[in-house]
């Protein structure tokens, strides 16, 4: 069996094409097997039967090495594991001085330069505002407007997370170390400091190291998908071209409309995506989702339904992605405009009486698969 060429981003399962082992077990992969689970996602590589059947011990050695890698970074990263560096720096009061280890250190200075990058669109301080609304493992979602936060408090998490820019990471005597503002707020009684989660990022750098494993061992063909919003890819070995074909299911699909978007040629190359469809919930004819603007402090409202980035880094694409559903349409056109020009961009925006495509990329290389959605170039 050959790895299967159209790639498709969607709903309950992003990559339709990948079934993931929900039998696997979720502290580590069983030996020699292509399948992972780590920071609360599962995580595959899908490479050809020829190659996995030829090179199996090259193939051992690459999962084993992934294993380590992503039981690392659970150990690093992880907001929800308590023995976890950034579960400490949470648990952490205000001004604290926390020690990290080399992968918190790098992805915690990663995602204080993005959000310098982002204008502080990309913000993983929304900690405490994501689980307000019903997100982040919430034990429910509200089901009425008198259910969402009031605005004092999200104000209130505001001012936690605008001071992410705050943090001050120190390398002292080999040991890595974050800072915690000294801000802190008080709700009903409860003192409260700034929270992150990292894991958005996390996944992409974990993406970025998967990538490079496959060079070290030159396996040219097949994917790793992390989190079914974060893959690498390298060639399909089904023809010539080498390129699989990425394709964007219907943010908004009802019984009857066409499934898929659009539907672009990759190779060689590591993305990510995000969407306001996958985790929502409707109030009053109002759509609610996980990410959140960091603007607001509410989740996004901004048209954008679905980003993805191509090319480059898929840590800072996950930041990119995020960054633009916070942004909208002009924000992002002006920000893909003068900082993501070295990558190919595609975003979806609903206009309220239909639907956009707006994209980096020359029109003979995307294919509209919908003819609901109007293409829009950024020249």
């Amino acid at each position: 069996m050959r790895v299967k060429k159209i790639i498709t981003f969607g709903c309950a399962a992003i990559l339709s094409t990948v079934v993931l082992c929900a039998a696997c077990d979720k502290a580590d992969n069983p030996k020699g097997s292509p399948y992972f689970y780590s920071m609360g996602s599962d995580a595959a590589y899908i490479l050809p039967a020829q190659l996995t059947s030829e090179r199996q011990g090259d193939c051992y050695k690459l999962y084993s090495e992934t294993a380590k890698i992503l039981l690392d970074m659970d150990s690093a990263l992880s907001a929800t594991l308590e023995n976890s560096y950034i579960t400490a720096f949470n648990n952490a009061a205000a001004g604290t001085k926390v020690e990290l280890n080399a992968y918190a250190y790098e992805v915690f200075s990663l995602a204080l330069d993005l959000y310098e990058k982002t204008e502080g669109y990309y913000n993983p301080a929304v900690y405490y505002n994501v689980f307000a609304y019903g997100f982040g493992g919430a034990t429910e979602l509200p089901k009425t407007a008198e259910e969402l936060p009031s605005d004092e408090v999200i104000q209130k998490y505001n001012i936690l997370a605008n001071s992410f820019g705050d943090i001050v990471l120190s390398e002292q005597n080999g040991k890595f170390y974050a800072t915690k503002p000294q801000t802190e707020v008080e709700i009903e009684g409860v003192k409260y400091s700034l929270r992150v989660d990292l894991g958005g990022i996390g996944k992409g750098y974990a993406v970025d190291k998967a990538d490079e494993l496959l060079d070290k061992y030159n396996i040219a063909y097949g994917y790793f998908n992390f989190g079914e919003s974060s893959i690498a890819f390298k060639q399909y070995i089904g023809d010539n071209s080498g390129n699989f074909n990425l394709s964007q299911r219907n943010p908004r699909y009802v019984s009857g409309a066409a499934n898929l978007v659009y539907v672009v040629p990759v190779k060689n190359e590591c993305i990510s995506t995000s969407g306001d469809y996958v985790q929502y919930y409707e109030i009053d004819g109002t759509r609610y989702c996980h990410i959140i603007d960091p603007m607001t402090g509410s989740p996004i409202q901004t048209g954008v339904m679905t980003a993805t980035v191509i090319g480059g880094s898929a840590a800072e694409n996950d930041a990119f992605t995020t960054a633009i559903m916070a942004m909208g349409k002009d924000k992002a056109i002006e920000f893909i405009k003068n900082s993501l020009s070295g990558r190919r961009v595609i975003f979806t925006y609903d206009r309220g009486d239909g639907y956009e495509i707006y994209t980096n990329i020359p029109a003979g290389e995307i294919t509209v698969l919908d003819e609901s959605f109007t293409l829009k170039e950024i020249a």
